[in-house]
């Protein structure tokens, strides 16, 4: 059966028949050349497929990545609420119960009762209770997203020294400028003081960096840090309201109402409380839950 290829090249070979011998050298040159050119392009229509195929393979396998990696987050989510629920509730402390008070006996009335002396009854007295014993309990953890945020009293942070300081702000003065630049700085000042006052900030903007650039995954993963390890700090309320927002824009409405709602219930009298409620508001304005 004749191919598409043959049947167009047909009648250009009938033509080569019937012409002239000097012109048919000439065509069959033309010929020869139209059939490298014809086998060029086969050889470059067969590489573009396999490149489109692979590009398509790639694009199948970036989409499964993203997808179980945001899965992956909810899982952790989930698996810290399974432990909170699970932690025993701390027993209620024991109430001292004072003694009963024997009441004195009352002598029998007779006409002329016998002269005897009183007896002398001995009442051991009873022991004074001792104070109940002061239970050094965990604080009951909290859930914030994926972050475990444990309700402590506020202690005295030590104030930061002049090299802490020093270090922070060359990093805060390329926030704005160069944040790629200030992501390294924060990181690095993390590394070498961790437990300097402002490491909890230089946690904060390394989310902040991401949440601004659109990498809310990212954003959510450097909040949760901030919520984990500077959890009485006062950027931890910041960070919550910014966790609470990391998963509005990325359409998980069932965390992000469970991370606003845990901002306004820890954090009440807070700037970030403010917010919180006005985004549940408008998520439930518009019908997200």
């Amino acid at each position: 059966m004749m191919t598409l290829k043959q049947y167009v090249l047909l009648p250009i070979i009938l033509s080569v028949l019937f012409i002239p011998p000097l012109q048919a050298k000439d065509n069959s040159e033309a010929l020869l050349e139209l059939f490298q050119r014809i086998d060029v392009l086969s050889k470059d229509m067969r590489t573009l497929r396999g490149e489109n195929e692979q590009l398509q393979h790639q694009i199948e396998n970036l989409k499964k990545a993203q997808k179980n990696g945001f899965l992956g987050v909810d899982d952790r989510i989930d698996a810290l609420s399974k432990q909170i629920k699970a932690t025993p509730k701390t027993t209620n402390p024991v109430v001292a119960v004072k003694p009963a008070i024997p009441k004195p006996a009352v002598a029998p009335t007779a006409k002329t009762p016998p002269v005897t002396k009183p007896a002398i009854v001995a009442t051991k007295k009873p022991a004074p209770p001792r104070p109940p014993t002061p239970q050094t309990t965990k604080p009951k953890a909290k859930l914030i997203g994926k972050a475990e945020v444990v309700s402590v009293p506020k202690t005295k942070i030590r104030p930061a020294t002049a090299v802490e300081k020093s270090l922070y702000n060359q990093a805060y003065a390329q926030l704005k400028r160069n944040p790629s630049v200030a992501t390294r700085a924060f990181k690095q000042y993390i590394q070498k003081h961790p437990s300097s006052p402002l490491a909890a900030n230089a946690q904060y903007w390394i989310g902040e960096i991401m949440y601004s650039q659109k990498n809310y995954k990212g954003a959510i993963d450097e909040f949760v840090k901030v919520l984990q390890n500077y959890k009485k700090s006062e950027k931890a309320s910041d960070a919550a309201i910014k966790l609470g927002f990391s998963f509005y824009e990325l359409k998980n409405w069932v965390y992000a109402r469970r991370a606003l709602e845990n901002v306004t219930r820890y954090y009440p009298n807070t700037r970030a409380a403010t917010l919180a409620k006005q985004r549940i508001a408008k998520m439930k304005a518009s019908g997200k839950y």
